[in-house]
């Protein structure tokens, strides 16, 4: 009769193998998105290396240990308790293999008693050793002391299960074994030491064992205590069974009676000489085993199907086989007993121990914990962290992009924007100029309006603007003006660090880096050579005429030049700047600057008040600012903006237009940006929910 006993299946637990590939899955189902410096996906155990390498080893330990765990605790333990001299550990042997067999201590004796308690756990078990050596320790945390190995070699395991050294301490000291035939059975097992001891043999006293029982409790699916027929009334098992009801409450207890002998008790009548404990106690299943050193006996016993569900019974070696008691006198035949009804079909039927709950639970919640808690939070941090410090990165680099784009009001504020004054934009100016030019503007200059079709380099245009002698004096005098700082704004490699530098406190890298001077001389380099930004032409021509009609026939000279002359010797001296620095250095000015730099402080005047002409200038720059920005965040390593920038001019918002400057590599290491991908969250709870 069966009462209570199940097999636990795995239901809604955690399963290791499920939630690693999402968690290695560093393509579709990837947490991070990656935008700089290349666009990919990073899995979540990826990205975990790379923020912190000891969280992710950590998952992954967690893992396989509950992968480990998922097998181990659905193996229940069964506690084997007996009367003296009553087989309880050839009970145990009959779930070992050969080699464990020997292992075990069986016989009469004192001397070949159970002294200790032994705890046999399936062979498999071991092949992750710090798995392993994790549930030996928490085994011991159970039992309240360290566990000790038992001996491999047979004489010594035989001196520990009998405790030869008659050791009190060491009565206490739980002893733990592995053996290949639990592999197969599917089962651990607890062989607990005899009932009958004598302290003052060493050999542990009752108390101290029974303490021990009641905290093997939670490590056992059912308590199995052996008896021989003759005990059915002995004072002693009625104890033992009182004791294990009152130590191990909620473990399902079975009673084993072996040696029955077929001429003189039948399977019925041991079931009711023992009803009286069976019903007292609340006994599950009454199991018994005929005498095998009888030969009367042998009929009885199932051997063959005992071979083919546990290790086979060699001849010199026999053991008892147990099987459970039916009332009905018909259905205890060997040919009617069915295989679920052996002893050793009982880890089948069996729901896993109050400890291997606790143990995987305990490890689904540390594995929840360090995903979530460590794991999943890091990495949301850690993006962030990196969105913020390319913000105040591409911040920094902007700030540092104004000390030479933004002509400041008195109060702080930007007034105006500088333009990049570039061969191109210096060509447009000049030609402009020209073409817009009254006669009384442009005589006694050797220049019209064929300017332009002048080609060639910086040096041949500036050649072809400064004829004389009186214009390159000028010019000159212009260039020396802008590289003092008197004039516009002149970046170089050292003025460029310098203004990084002056926004050091919210920059996100070493300012003492071996590659800050060749990232702004890497800067200066390619935006010279890659900004394309021109003039609306039709605007600028519109604006020049304006400019010309507002010039009275008595400002036509200044210093024994025409207007003309002096405009285009400015623009000479702009241009002589980069010859004699080399591409190392951009010339910053807006178009009003260049009037004042030439004297023409009225037309300098008249064109920063007039709107259409301001915004002839003003456009460009904006344009030439947030290129020269995202030449500064390539190089500087940093992802470009991908919303645009906007500045205070005047007061008033001004949003930058996106920049059209070609991408190149980065002299710095780079920042990478990443942003988390919707509906990974929601994925991963699915398969491992976050803790409570």
């Amino acid at each position: 009769m069966m009462f209570g006993l199940r097999r636990s299946k795995p239901g809604d637990e955690i399963q290791w193998r499920t939630i690693l590939p999402l968690l290695e899955d560093d393509d579709r189902r990837a947490p991070l998105i990656r935008d700089f410096p290349t666009q990919g996906r990073e899995s979540f155990l990826g990205a975990l290396a790379r923020i912190d390498p000891a969280v992710e080893a950590a998952v992954r330990s967690a893992g396989k240990q509950l992968h480990w765990a998922a097998e181990v605790v659905h193996y229940p333990t069964v506690a084997i308790a007996g009367m003296l001299n009553s087989g309880k550990t050839s009970l145990v042997a009959t779930f070992l293999s050969e080699a464990g067999r020997k292992r075990t201590l069986r016989g009469t004796g004192n001397h070949e008693g159970t002294h200790r308690f032994v705890l046999w756990l399936p062979e498999k078990w071991k092949s992750d050793q710090e798995c392993f050596s994790m549930l030996v320790a928490r085994i011991g945390d159970v039992l309240g002391t360290v566990p000790e190995m038992l001996a491999t070699d047979p004489s010594e395991a035989h001196r520990q299960y009998n405790n030869a050294t008659k050791s009190l301490a060491a009565a206490s000291v739980p002893l733990i074994a592995t053996d290949p035939g639990l592999d197969r059975s599917g089962i651990a097992l607890l062989d607990c030491p005899d009932i009958v001891s004598d302290a003052a043999f060493g050999l542990g006293s009752p108390e101290q064992r029974r303490e021990l029982l009641g905290r093997s409790a939670t490590l056992c699916s059912s308590f199995v205590v052996v008896a021989s027929p003759e005990q059915s009334r002995d004072a002693t098992l009625s104890e033992l069974l009182r004791i294990s009801s009152e130590k191990m409450p909620g473990v399902p207890r079975l009673l084993a009676i072996n040696k029955v002998r077929a001429r003189n008790q039948t399977p019925v009548q041991v079931y009711e000489a023992f009803l009286p404990l069976i019903q007292r106690h609340n006994i599950s299943t009454l199991y018994a085993a005929y005498d095998f050193e009888v030969e009367s006996c042998r009929p009885y016993i199932p051997r063959d199907l005992q071979a083919i569900t546990a290790h086979p019974v060699s001849d010199g070696d026999d053991l008892p086989i147990f099987f459970s008691v039916s009332t009905d006198p018909e259905n205890n035949p060997p040919a009617v007993i069915g295989e679920d009804r052996l002893l050793v079909s009982l880890p089948g039927q069996l729901d896993r121990s109050k400890l291997s709950e606790q143990f995987q639970h305990a490890l689904e919640s540390g594995l929840r914990s360090v995903v979530w808690d460590d794991g999943y939070r890091l990495i949301k941090e850690d993006t962030k962290k990196l969105q913020e410090k390319c913000t105040i990165a591409r911040r920094c680099l902007l700030d540092a992009a104004l000390e030479f784009f933004a002509i400041e009001e008195t109060g702080g504020g930007i007034q105006e924007l500088r333009l990049h004054q570039s061969e191109r934009i210096l060509r447009q100016l000049s030609e402009s100029f020209a073409a817009t030019a009254p006669w009384y503007a442009r005589w006694n200059v050797k220049v019209h309006s064929s300017i332009k079709r002048v080609f060639g380099g910086a040096g041949d245009f500036v050649r072809q603007l400064l004829p004389t002698a009186q214009m390159h004096s000028a010019a000159e005098r212009i260039k020396n003006e802008f590289k003092d700082g008197k004039v516009g704004g002149l970046i170089t490699t050292a003025r460029l660090k310098n203004a990084i530098q002056t926004h050091s406190a919210i920059a996100p890298w070493d300012q003492t880096a071996a590659w800050i001077d060749e990232a702004c001389d890497t800067a200066i380099h390619r935006y010279e050579r890659d900004d394309f930004t021109s003039l609306d032409p039709r605007r600028l021509d519109a604006a020049c005429r304006e400019m010309w009609s507002q010039l009275g026939t008595m400002e036509k000279v200044k210093a024994g030049l025409t207007p003309l002359a002096t405009l285009l010797a400015t623009v000479g001296g702009v241009l002589m700047v980069p010859i004699d620095f080399g591409t190392t250095v951009i010339a910053s000015a807006s178009i009003a600057e260049l009037f004042a730099a030439a004297g023409l402080t009225a037309l300098a005047a008249h064109w920063a008040g007039r709107k259409g002409m301001e915004t002839v200038g003003q456009q460009a720059a904006r344009q030439q600012l947030s290129d020269f920005h995202a030449v500064l965040c390539d190089t500087f390593g940093v992802a470009r903006d991908p919303t645009p920038l906007s500045i205070i001019i005047r007061n008033v918002k001004s949003t930058l237009p996106p920049p059209t400057i070609v991408n190149r590599n980065s002299i710095a290491p780079p920042i990478p940006s990443f942003h988390l991908q919707s509906g990974y969250e929601a994925e991963l709870r699915q398969v491992l929910p976050p803790p409570d």
